[in-house]
């Protein structure tokens, strides 16, 4: 910051510079540089103020400015010096807010050096980035300043260049007034780039006989935000008069925008407005309400008054709705003046638990009251719409055993492979904004396994069953249908909870081949042969996948899923198909489950959903 020490108030002795300081007195300090600064960045892209200072024409020996200015008097050089001192000692005491109040008060009444550099420190404390931009660029265009003063103040534009950004405000009425986070930035089309602090604004454009345009906007530093704002005329509308009773020619400011000066009449939406009149110094009123009837007439008369304290109103999120005194003055931040004593204050917005808090206001106070609201974790706006989806799965199936006798005779000698197939689904489901979802699902599975070299028996006619080994080819195809219970949770990167139940109904085919000896001690072989089972089960296939959104309704996952099945009429071979035996005749192998009562399978896969 500033390292210049600065005079202790204004005088007109002096006009390229700080004002000299009272005869004895000590020159105050410039405001302490902050803590921790900002960093450096590129400068914005906004366009700057020329930065070649001038020096302020002097005033004639009458104290009349050499530009035809305003008188300025020794009374108004008092006040103005009066201000700035105030303004140090709540420097001093890190009173940002009524410090930044009493600099640009002294300003007003006659502008320093001293006091534009103060209240270019305050507003950067206060945060207020772009007017803290202003003020540095006022500085240097409007005054003389020392070289070790420029060049700590050039390198403070550089600094705030990069905290602040621009508004681009389109496709709006000429004429219409535009409102950025409760303060009037003038009207459309704007005479000069909007600057704002980096980070998320509420615009609203205003013209009479128009509905008004309302929209967030997030600027980041240095960077651009184009907003269209596009007005329709209004189709339902009733005229509003203000008056004021005393007969005073003052500003009328509905729902925060200036409209004209009273008396005024005009033409607005239909619906609840805001009210303010404004004067000169502290003389208006406080906000009040007015609704404005279709094709009706509303008149308000009010008393423009001296208030005596003002109130800033900070909400976030940025668009919340503040009430003071149970007045809607509209969305975002609410500078305004009000009478000293009490005030409720409430902010809210939805989505959000509402704010309300009192605040005592003493004469002269400027308070600032910064409210920032918590998520109502139970409102409908933070949950999910719900939604029909549709999603289809591929799997690959491995089934460690089909189980039954036919695997169980796999003995040390005995070889089995795991068995290998693929299982595919097609679900439907109703999902709650909760992530709970209910469906039915379809789907078909096919798996074979081979087990070569079991201990086995065959029996021909009229003998005794014969021992050797067999080889079986199994194979089971099947179609499922059932019901499912599933939770999915998650945005970009969702997972998925399922539990289906249902039925299986397949069919279990054994192409079998033996080895044997007959009973004269010779080895022959078995023909091959198959054998085409029923196999019904019920099944339970819980399922856990995690997967990635990509456009709007579309999600792609990768999970695992098992699939336990669970008799309800086993496949058993055909015990009536009859055999060559070599020289012992015919013979038939025994009656044996080619399933077990339960059987597992996993399948890990990927899965196409689509929702909406």
């Amino acid at each position: 910051m500033l390292s210049a020490s600065l005079a202790a108030g204004p005088a007109l002795a002096q006009p390229a510079g700080p004002a000299a300081s009272p005869q004895g007195a000590p020159p105050p300090q410039a405001a302490p540089p902050p803590k921790t600064p900002p960093p450096t960045a590129s400068p914005s892209a906004a366009p700057t103020a020329p930065t070649t200072p001038t020096t302020p024409a002097a005033p004639a020996s009458d104290g009349t400015p050499a530009d035809g200015g305003p008188i300025i008097t020794e009374e108004i050089r008092q006040e103005a010096r009066s201000h700035f001192q105030r303004g140090l000692s709540l420097l001093r005491e890190e009173a940002w807010a009524p410090a930044l109040a009493e600099f640009l008060l002294s300003r007003k009444l006659f502008p320093t050096r001293a006091a534009t550099n103060n209240a270019a420190i305050t507003m950067r404390k206060l945060q207020r980035y772009d007017e803290a931009l202003d003020m540095f660029e006022t500085l240097l265009r409007d005054f003389q300043v020392p070289d070790a003063e420029r060049a700590a103040a050039q390198r403070e534009l550089s600094e705030l260049r990069a905290l602040v950004g621009t508004i681009d405000v389109a496709g709006a009425e000429p004429g219409a007034s535009i409102v950025v986070s409760g303060e009037d930035r003038g009207e459309y089309p704007p005479v000069k780039p909007l600057r704002v602090a980096a980070g998320t604004h509420l615009v609203r454009v205003v013209k009479e006989g128009y509905e008004p345009f309302e929209g967030r906007v997030t600027v980041a530093g240095g960077q651009v935000a184009s907003v269209t704002a596009k007005l329709r005329k209004l189709s339902a509308s009733g005229q509003l008069r203000i008056t004021e009773r005393t007969g005073k020619s003052v500003e009328v400011l509905v729902d925060n925008v200036v409209v004209g000066r009273t008396p005024w009449e005009g033409r607005l939406g239909v619906g609840d407005h805001m009210v303010v009149l404004r004067g000169e110094g502290k003389l208006g009123s406080q906000p009040t309400p007015a609704r404005v009837k279709s094709q009706e007439l509303t008149s308000l008369a009010l008393v423009a008054e001296e208030l005596d304290a003002s109130l800033r109103v900070d909400p976030t999120p940025p668009g919340a709705s503040v009430w003071i005194n149970a007045v809607n003055v509209g969305n975002g931040v609410w500078i305004g003046r009000l009478k000293t004593g009490s005030h409720r204050v409430e902010v809210k917005a939805e989505g959000f638990v509402p704010v309300v808090r009192t605040v005592a206001l003493a004469k002269g106070q400027r308070e600032t009251v910064t409210v920032t609201l918590e998520r109502d974790e139970d409102a409908a706006l933070w949950k999910k719409p719900a939604r029909v989806t549709f999603d289809v799965s591929s799997s690959l199936l491995l089934a460690p055993t089909f189980s039954g006798d036919a695997a169980a005779g796999c003995g040390s000698e005995c070889s089995r492979s795991v068995g290998l197939g693929a299982l595919n689904f097609l679900h439907g489901g109703y999902e709650l904004g909760s992530g709970l979802g209910f469906g039915l699902e379809a789907g078909m599975l096919v798996v074979a396994q081979q087990v070569t070299g079991r201990s086995a028996t065959f029996t021909p006619n009229g003998l005794g069953p014969q021992s050797g080994t067999a080889d079986d080819a199994l194979r089971l195809t099947g179609f499922l249908g059932g019901a499912t219970v599933g939770y999915h949770l998650g945005e970009r990167f969702p997972a998925l909870f399922r539990l289906g139940v249902g039925v299986m109904a397949g069919q279990m085919r054994d192409e079998r081949r033996g080895h044997f000896r007959t009973s004269g001690g010779d080895t022959f072989d078995v023909d091959p042969v198959a054998d085409f089972q029923s196999a019904t089960y019920f099944y339970v296939d819980p399922e856990v996948r995690v997967g990635a959104r990509f456009a709007q309704h579309f999600e792609v996952s990768a999970g695992v899923q098992a699939l336990l099945l669970i008799a309800a009429s086993q496949p058993r071979w055909n015990s009536s198909i009859e055999l060559g035996a070599s020289t012992d005749g015919i013979g038939r192998y025994p009656d044996e489950t080619l399933m077990g009562e339960f059987v597992l399978m996993i399948a890990p896969g990927v899965s196409l959903r689509y929702d909406f």
